[in-house]
C-alpha cells in the first residue's frame, strides 16, 4: 500500500487526446518520465500506481501519455482533472553543489503527517502545500473528509515527532473555524 509520505504531487492530468488511451498532463516541475517508475493516482482514496507506456512532450511543461491498461478515450477520460504523483524516491536530486539547502527541512517534507493541535485535538493529515502566495499554507485533510488551510509558520508549530509523524500546533483560536 502505498502512503502519502511515500509520493510527492508531480502534476495533473488535463484531458484525453485521441481515441486510443492518450490524456495530456501537465508537469508540476521538471521530470524526465524515462525515470520514473509509476504515476500515482488517488482512486477513492487509495493510491494506485499506473505505469507509463508511452510519453511525448507538448509544450514546456505539458506531454501526451499513454498509461498501460488505459486503452480508449472513456477510459481516459476518468483522468480528466485529477492530480497525479510520483514516489519521492523518483525526484530527481537537486544539484550538489548546493549542499547548504541539502540538508534543509521543507514543508513539503511534513506531507502525511497527522496534526494534532494543543487546543482542538487531532486536525487531520497534512495532504499538501499551498505555496502559490507569500503564505505558505498547509492543506490539511480532515477525519470527516474537509479541507483547511494552516499557515507553515514557526509560532503555530509545538513540536514535530518525526518518528511518528505527528506534528503539535497551537493554532489561534478560530483560525481553523474560518475554511468551514
Amino acid at each position: 500500500m502505498i502512503r502519502l509520505s511515500e509520493i510527492a504531487e508531480a502534476g495533473h492530468f488535463n484531458k484525453a487526446h485521441g481515441i486510443k488511451g492518450e490524456m495530456s498532463a501537465t508537469l508540476d516541475f521538471d521530470l524526465d518520465l524515462d525515470k520514473i517508475k509509476c504515476l500515482i493516482v488517488s482512486i477513492e482514496g487509495i493510491f494506485v500506481p499506473f505505469f507509463i507506456r508511452s510519453w511525448r512532450p507538448r509544450t514546456a511543461d505539458t506531454c501526451l501519455l499513454t498509461l498501460e491498461g488505459i486503452d480508449s478515450d472513456v477510459q481516459a477520460q476518468e483522468f480528466n482533472n485529477r492530480t497525479f504523483y510520483i514516489l519521492r524516491s523518483d525526484i530527481p536530486e537537486e544539484d550538489e553543489s548546493d549542499e547548504e539547502d541539502e540538508e534543509g527541512f521543507y514543508a513539503s517534507d511534513l506531507i502525511g503527517y497527522k496534526v494534532h493541535d494543543v487546543s482542538l485535538g487531532d486536525i487531520g493529515l497534512i495532504s499538501g502545500i499551498n505555496d502559490a502566495t507569500e503564505n505558505v499554507l498547509f492543506l490539511i485533510t480532515t477525519p470527516d473528509g474537509n479541507e483547511i488551510f494552516v499557515p507553515v509558520a514557526d509560532e503555530y508549530i509545538d513540536d514535530v515527532d518525526y518518528d511518528n509523524e505527528t506534528i503539535t500546533t497551537d493554532l489561534p483560536e478560530g483560525l481553523v473555524d474560518l475554511n468551514g
